[in-house]
């Protein structure tokens, strides 16, 4: 920052301080907390108020709030700051200026808890916006980067996304890394909530290719970054690639979390790591890195900083986990998890669900058919995404019959966001509908409904999933005339014992008895 001290002397006009703020604007807001930074901005105000600049006054203010406004120990010295960028707005008639002013006031208002007033700051932000057809591009977008972060995080409002995608296109032309990070981060939560995991790729795949973003952002934010590409893979069941970017995200967070501003995306990562682990088949990974989650969880310092749906999003994907590991393994038995269902039950109205967890759950949890209804009638994009799932298993709870049965089949092929599901989810619904054909020996149904997946096994990274599908795929082509399949079926019950799935080791068992005696002697 010694050269930007330099070029302060030599301003003398409010010409050369605006160039100046323009750049160093840029700087500071991708290097918080910075000493250097914050030495830069006092000497620049000393340097307005000698020259009388008032209009640059109250941005450099702006931009000294955003370097303290991380510790509450700053607040009075904040409080100060936005009552001089009001007063000398007004006094200028700058509407940018008591819109960013106000801005900072929805800020720490809400970081306070103040929840009215940090709604009333808000508003008045943007009606100051929107007075002046003439504001400047950066009082236009930061304030309209809050309003749509708001409209999230209160209402869900999905809308927000498009407001967001400005702001990020803005904020990526400028070179405000940092505020592309967190802007294209709520892009990827409200995809992620729309279940649109085909833009989420999108949006990883353009940080990747511009290496110059990754250049110029703290390796904290990278850190960040990292966690929210590897999100996007996870909705898309990319586990290897989710996992890599988790554990780099988790690799530096882990020596800072407890003194960083951003500490509440260290247990977010652990969470999802978690999740990834579990769905890859490394169950005791998996139940390690959920201990730690647990131990943060309980420990409350972690999770200070994030707000309270949040907190609970991360809950609900930590219990959803939780249930998916138990239901593995063996000895498991519904009863003793009632609450833990209860709990889950609870949370799949208002929070993201993943896609196998959920579905997991829908099957092993012994939903009643009221419980079944109530989850259909909310109104959760989740919920939505598997109405199929959900209508099947209704419908399986009070039809016994063969033809009703292939009825309630055939819904699963309903799926209503057809466009938008994974590889991964269909292989899903397709593996639960052969099962129903073999339950009602219509053997022959069973291969030609899956043979579609036997050469594209290795894009099914759900490891459970990818043993049982190339399980039945062989049960399939046993009843179509192939003797090898009960032989590589009891292969696919091998890597079960290997994998700690004991469950779906019974089930294959419980396959293979009922292909006769002559599938047993085939493995014996």
């Amino acid at each position: 920052m010694e050269d930007k001290v330099r070029e302060l002397e030599s301003i003398n006009s409010f010409e050369d301080m605006n160039t100046f703020i323009e750049q160093f604007r840029v700087a500071a807001s991708n290097n918080r907390n910075n000493e250097g930074i914050l030495y830069t901005v006092n000497k620049a105000i000393k340097k307005c108020e000698l020259i009388n600049d008032q209009k640059s006054l109250v941005k450099l203010y702006e931009i000294k709030i955003t370097q303290i406004q991380h510790s509450e120990e700053n607040f009075t010295i904040i409080v100060d700051l936005i009552s001089k960028m009001k007063e000398i707005s007004r006094k200028i008639d700058y509407d940018g200026g008591l819109a960013l002013a106000y801005n900072v006031e929805w800020y720490i208002e809400k970081y306070k808890g103040n929840k009215q007033r940090s709604k009333e700051a808000l508003d008045e932000s943007m009606k100051f916006i929107s007075l002046n057809d003439n504001i400047e591009e950066y009082d236009y977008y930061v304030c309209n980067y809050s309003f749509a972060i708001e409209k999230w995080l209160i209402k869900r409002d999905v809308t927000a996304a498009e407001i967001l995608e400005k702001c990020a296109e803005y904020f990526m032309q400028k070179g405000f890394y940092r505020s592309l990070t967190f802007a294209l981060g709520v892009l990827i939560l409200i995809y992620q909530q729309d279940q649109n995991w085909g833009k989420t790729l999108s949006i990883s795949k353009r940080i990747l290719s511009d290496y110059n973003f990754l250049d110029n952002v703290p390796e904290e934010v990278q850190a960040i970054i990292h966690f929210f590409i590897g999100f996007s893979h996870e909705l898309s069941f990319n586990l290897s690639k989710s996992e890599n970017h988790f554990q780099r995200s988790q690799n530096f967070l882990r020596l800072i979390h407890r003194k960083s501003i951003y500490l509440g995306y260290y247990i977010t990562t652990l969470s999802h790591l978690a999740s990834t682990y579990a769905l890859q088949g490394k169950l005791e990974l998996a139940l390690k890195q959920m201990k730690e989650v647990d131990g943060l969880i309980e420990e409350n310092i972690a999770i200070k900083n994030l707000d309270s749906f949040s907190k609970r999003q991360i809950e609900h994907t930590f219990n959803l986990t939780k249930f998916y590991i138990k239901s593995r393994l063996q000895g498991f038995q519904i009863e003793g998890l009632q609450e833990l269902v209860q709990i889950i039950r609870s949370g799949i109205d208002k929070y993201y669900s993943n896609a196998i967890f959920f579905s997991e759950f829908l099957l092993n949890a012994n939903l009643t058919k009221e419980h079944l209804l109530k989850i259909r009638n909310l109104n959760n994009p989740s919920t939505k995404r598997f109405e199929h799932i959900i209508n099947f298993l209704i419908e399986k709870a009070t039809h016994t019959e063969e033809k009703q049965i292939i009825g309630y089949i055939s819904i699963l092929k309903k799926r209503p966001v057809e466009e938008r599901m994974t590889f991964v989810e269909k292989a899903f619904a397709d593996l639960l509908a052969a099962q129903e054909y073999y339950r009602i020996h219509r053997f022959a149904e069973i291969y030609p409904l899956l043979k579609k997946y036997e050469n594209q096994l290795h894009r099914i990274e759900v490891l459970e999933l990818r043993v049982f599908m190339e399980a039945f795929i062989q049960v399939g082509a046993y009843k179509n005339g192939d003797s090898l399949g009960p032989a590589l079926q009891y292969m696919a019950i091998k890597k079960c014992q290997q994998h700690g799935f004991s469950r779906l080791e019974n089930k294959l068992l419980d396959y293979l008895n009922l292909q006769g005696k002559d599938t047993l002697k085939i493995v014996t």
